[in-house]
């Protein structure tokens, strides 16, 4: 599982390659309106409450994974033999047991994922673009042949940005906040989607897929006994959320 730091320096370096690929362009004919600079220091704190943040988010989920899923592994024995001597058949005691194990399972990396693709990627992309246009921005205008007070203006008016994209309030699925102004903009936010989508959003839907999927199988399996059919209604399961995985990168292009 990506931390959410590791996650947005890796976007950033996919968006400063997406950039670095492109020629400069000169700074946009109307000025960004100037901002206060932000108290030093402010940008720092803010990122580092939001690891805490974002913790207190999927930490607990993980602890359940960590803790949950073991302890039922340990136990399902136990559980196979207090099945078959209840008299089910091999096949549905195999899926009682089985059941035990991936229930917990699929309820701990439901609410790891959940909170992640939902509350916590999208609010740590968002401040991540917001800091590679206004870098792009700041960049423009050094380019432009603007005087040091100009450029250090914008640096400060960029850093407020930040740090208000840092302290968005944190909603499901919020919309984009950065808003690029020039082609070299669009394009480095385009790489940070792309990927976004391949390295983080795809694979963790993957995941839940597999999970749950699992969980599916064994449900029937113990309800049924019929090992083809619990084969079966898993492959189906995760046929879906491969079909939204592979959604999730055909946006993006």
């Amino acid at each position: 599982m990506w931390s959410a730091t590791a996650r947005t320096l890796l976007m950033a370096v996919l968006s400063a390659a997406g950039f670095l690929a492109l020629p400069a362009e000169p700074a946009a004919a109307t000025p960004a309106p100037i901002r206060p600079a932000p108290p030093p220091g402010s940008l720092i704190v803010a990122f580092a409450d939001n690891q805490l943040t974002y913790c207190s988010l999927i930490c607990p989920h993980l602890v359940d994974f960590v803790v949950d899923v073991p302890r039922a592994l340990v136990q399902a024995p136990g559980v196979y033999d207090s099945a078959r001597s209840n008299g089910h058949s091999l096949e549905r005691a195999t899926g009682i047991a089985a059941a035990t194990v991936t229930a917990p399972a699929r309820s701990a990396m439901s609410g790891i994922i959940d909170n992640d693709l939902n509350l916590v990627l999208p609010r740590a992309q968002n401040a991540l673009e917001v800091a590679v246009v206004e870098i792009l921005d700041v960049a423009d205008v050094a380019w432009s042949g603007a005087d040091s007070a100009a450029v250090g203006a914008r640096v400060d008016t960029g850093r407020a940005r930040v740090l208000d994209a840092l302290t968005a309030p944190i909603v499901p699925n919020p919309p984009q906040i950065a808003v690029p102004t020039t082609p070299a903009q669009q394009a480095a936010l385009a790489v940070v989607d792309t990927g976004s989508a391949v390295l983080f959003q795809a694979p963790e839907i993957l995941m839940t897929g597999a999970t749950e999927s699992a969980d599916v199988a064994a449900s029937e399996l113990a309800v049924s006994g019929d090992v083809d059919r619990a084969r079966a209604g898993g492959m189906t399961r995760f046929g879906e959320f491969l079909d939204a995985a592979d959604a999730v990168i055909d946006a993006t292009r």
